[in-house]
């Protein structure tokens, strides 16, 4: 062979190479993720199925970050802002109309329809609900956290001579009372500005047929029965002496350890209750949740709600994805049964699950008998609504936040300190939506 033909050969087969490497680079895409929140266990097991994703999918990879859920917003649209955001984020429902004002989040049923549709029937329509806005589904739920339940202490109550959990508000003050003693209050409360506090008091007065917003003459209502009665539920507890000190610096999970570690009787929190900190249950705790008590008599002019709920672990695509094909890719493998029955009492036990199989798994009954036998019956969701959801509501949930501390501090009435917030909402809400 002539030294002419050697160099056109070598020639061709290193041009052969670069092809196709090229093809292999082309084909070979890389989408970034952004957790934002989550319980110890699911922070601990995400990263490690994404790995299965990866073994599944060669032509993808993932770069997947995790963020503390309390800084979810301002770190998406900090990242928004500056360009610097990933393909998909895992964020709050709650966040939807915000994230869709600013123009953050894209329509899934807009990329790829079909595979958005087979999804649809292996997830409860009420959770399903909470991911769409304006006839779209922005985000796919895995779980939803509702809200809002209290644990309680079966030895402080029978102690007390009470034979099962208060029922209603009346009730609720009666047990408050006798079962606190020297250095155990009768429930713990919180009323710092952490977004998970707020849900917690938005669920007792959603359940009193109170609404953060009337959608229909798009008026804030948090001054009106539902809302204020709720309040003066708080007030009267604090005034009572019933409670934990320093409503306003004890957090979720602080409220969560002083019930575990039997140092209050009972305590509000949402669906999961202490199990994502405290599981298997603390030795010598003997415990059980229920829903949060319902008023005597609901004073609010919105039909009560059973429980308001937020799915906390949404899939989402970002406006700024440049491979939103693959990230869909992405979350369809989440959306498959095999991934939701994590939820399912196998591996976390601490979320309400999506997925309507996990309902029909032997260990979600035998961790939530009552969710299961709830669901069956048909009950679990009935009545449900998503938690809040509209453009601001970050900042006017901080303002609802502040008004509530006023309030456990003593300082304003329910009343006026929310005729004042309401004000602020109001004006706030108007603002954006010009």
């Amino acid at each position: 062979m002539s030294n002419k033909k050697e160099k056109m050969l070598i020639s061709f087969s290193i041009l052969l190479l670069i092809c196709c490497w090229v093809n292999v680079s082309i084909a070979a895409v890389t989408i970034k993720v952004w957790k934002l929140g989550g319980s110890p266990k699911e922070v601990e097991f995400w990263p490690k199925v994404n790995e299965k994703f990866i073994k599944q999918n060669p032509d993808i990879k993932i770069d997947y970050h995790f963020f503390y859920g309390q800084i979810r917003r301002q770190k998406i649209i900090g990242g928004f802002q500056t360009k610097n955001l990933a393909d998909v984020v895992i964020a709050f429902g709650q966040d939807i109309p915000d994230f869709v004002g600013l123009n953050i989040i894209q329509p899934l049923d807009k990329i790829e329809p079909a595979i958005v549709d087979s999804w649809k029937e292996r997830i409860v329509p009420e959770i399903w609900n909470t991911c769409v806005y304006k006839e779209h589904l922005y985000a796919f739920p895995t779980y939803v956290d509702m809200g809002t339940f209290l644990a309680y202490n079966l030895d402080a109550l029978e102690e007390a001579g009470f034979e099962g959990p208060p029922r209603n508000w009346t009730e609720l003050k009666k047990y408050a009372e006798k079962l606190t003693k020297p250095g155990r209050p009768g429930i713990a409360l919180q009323a710092t500005l952490a977004p998970v506090d707020i849900n917690i008091f938005e669920g007792i007065a959603y359940a009193n047929g109170g609404r953060f917003l009337d959608e229909k003459n798009n008026k804030i209502t948090i001054n009106e029965p539902g809302f204020v009665d709720a309040l003066q539920l708080y007030y009267d507890l604090v005034k009572g002496g019933y409670t934990n000190k320093n409503l306003t610096e004890t957090r979720f999970w602080e409220g969560a350890a002083l019930f575990a570690e039997k140092k209050v009787a009972m305590w509000a929190g949402l669906s999961w209750l202490i199990t994502p900190w405290y599981w298997p249950t603390p030795k010598g705790l003997r415990w059980e949740g229920t829903l949060f008590p319902r008023p005597d008599k609901p004073t609010g002019k919105f039909s009560p709600a059973a429980t308001i709920m937020d799915p906390t672990a949404a899939l989402m695509i970002t406006t700024l994805s440049k491979h939103p094909e693959a990230a869909l890719k992405y979350i369809d493998f989440w959306a498959q049964p095999e991934q939701l029955n994590l939820w399912n009492g196998s591996a976390e036990v601490c979320r309400v699950p999506a997925y309507k199989g996990a309902y029909d798994s032997p260990q979600l009954k035998k961790v939530w008998p009552e969710w299961v036998r709830l669901y069956k019956a048909g009950e679990l969701f009935k009545g449900s609504l998503p938690m809040p959801r509209f453009i601001g509501l970050s900042e006017a949930e901080d303002i609802l936040g502040k008004a509530i501390q006023s309030v456990v501090l003593l300082q304003k009435d329910p009343k006026s300190a929310l005729d004042e917030a309401a004000k602020k909402a109001q004006e706030l809400y108007d603002l954006l939506r010009m």
